[in-house]
């Protein structure tokens, strides 16, 4: 058993409903490591439809618009063993999470961080930006939640420029939550090795790490593991990209791709934990 300075969180790509997938591989990392999670912090695209009619605001094709775990949650037949906070992807309901821009509890231990959110756990600020960089998009208000069944859902899916400077104003993160990928962070071959031909990231995400500083950085959204690091004036960050939790799998395949379980010592240092 570790000692009562240890404190270890757990950090998840896109889950994409897949809740008790997520909680079950959680649980299975406890008990093979005897240790306790004391929060755990998701990247976007969560899918907290509570409904059907949360599919309906949700952007993204009808045939991949599917009802997830998260009823069982939002109506309290299954509960998160600790407190989860999110951001929001490119798919989400945002029909629901646009009602609380600056976030808030979506069921009982379940936190969604708003557009721009920060909060303190364990001693570490965390600060998240939800969304992802759409060009046309970036320079415009958004439609107000209540015109949303007027309009198309890929207008909510992107984050704007007042958005990123809000984010800009916390002025320092220990952590910072991105849905996308920082620009920069990997070599057009190495892109090449995961199938991918376009540049990988955008130069807003790249700018909130240089600019906030992090110990660590957590993003989704392509749906592959990577790890990396980039040196800032300041400190070291390392940038941890996450796959997708995929409901059906058993054991542990997931941590160290869709998952990743971080040790923060007494002395504030960060270190992911390698895969059992």
């Amino acid at each position: 058993m570790s000692n009562t300075q240890d404190i270890f969180f757990a950090a998840v790509g896109d889950v994409h409903g897949n809740m008790h997938s997520m909680v079950r591989d959680l649980k299975i990392w406890e008990a093979k490591t005897n240790n306790q999670l004391a929060f755990v912090l998701q990247v976007g695209d969560f899918e907290p439809q509570r409904q059907e009619a949360d599919l309906m605001t949700t952007p993204g094709p009808k045939k991949y618009r599917k009802l997830g775990d998260f009823p069982d949650f939002y109506t309290g037949k299954a509960v998160f063993p600790w407190s989860i906070w999110f951001i929001a992807g490119n798919h989400e309901p945002y029909g629901f999470l646009e009602q609380m821009p600056q976030g808030g509890e979506v069921a009982y231990n379940c936190y969604y961080l708003g557009r721009v959110g920060s909060v303190t756990l364990s001693g570490l600020k965390i600060v998240g930006v939800s969304g992802i960089y759409e060009p046309k998009q970036f320079h415009q208000q958004r439609p107000d939640v209540s015109l949303i069944s007027k309009s198309s859902n890929k207008k909510y899916v992107g984050f704007t420029e007042a958005e990123i400077m809000e984010a800009i104003a916390l002025s320092s993160a220990d952590i910072l939550l991105l849905h996308d990928w920082p620009s920069g962070i990997i070599s057009s071959t190495e892109a090449q090795r995961f199938g991918w031909s376009d540049e990988v990231g955008n130069e807003y995400a790249r700018l909130l790490v240089e600019l906030l500083q992090p110990k660590l950085v957590l993003c989704g959204h392509m749906h592959q593991s990577y790890r990396t690091q980039l040196s800032c004036p300041k400190v070291v960050t390392d940038i941890c990209c996450l796959a997708n939790v995929k409901q059906g799998n058993q054991g542990m395949p997931q941590v160290g791709e869709a998952i990743a379980i971080f040790h923060l010592s007494s002395e504030g240092k960060l270190v992911e934990q390698s895969v059992l």
